[in-house]
């Protein structure tokens, strides 16, 4: 099994930035810190096994966008079979407006 390549664009990390910093606050350091290695481990995951998972997916602007539960988050990503990627679009918690978050935003920034 050929393991895909993670890619994060920067809509993901300022998700994942934004969480960890409101879990600090309320949390702690640590449990921030947990989430992250978590969160890590997760993203890890899908690279190895994208094609094990059962696949939700929104149709999203041509795309098929497979979005895996992480709570108290939710993985948004796109797989590029051509390419063996898996592009993280965003990391959103349970409780935002995802839908219209994904709606509001036509295209993505990539890290150089």
């Amino acid at each position: 099994m050929q393991e895909y390549k993670i890619i994060l664009i920067w809509e993901a990390i300022y998700d994942v930035t934004d969480i960890a910093d409101y879990i600090e606050e309320e949390f702690g350091q640590q449990r921030a810190d947990r989430f992250q290695s978590d969160l890590k481990e997760q993203m890890q995951n899908l690279g190895q096994f994208s094609t094990a998972f059962p696949r939700i997916q929104i149709l999203y602007r041509g795309y098929s966008i497979h979005k895996r539960s992480f709570p108290p988050s939710i993985i948004f990503y796109i797989i590029m079979e051509e390419t063996k990627e898996i592009h993280i679009l965003r990391v959103l918690r349970h409780e935002r407006d995802w839908e219209n978050i994904l709606l509001q935003r036509s295209t993505y920034t990539y890290p150089e």
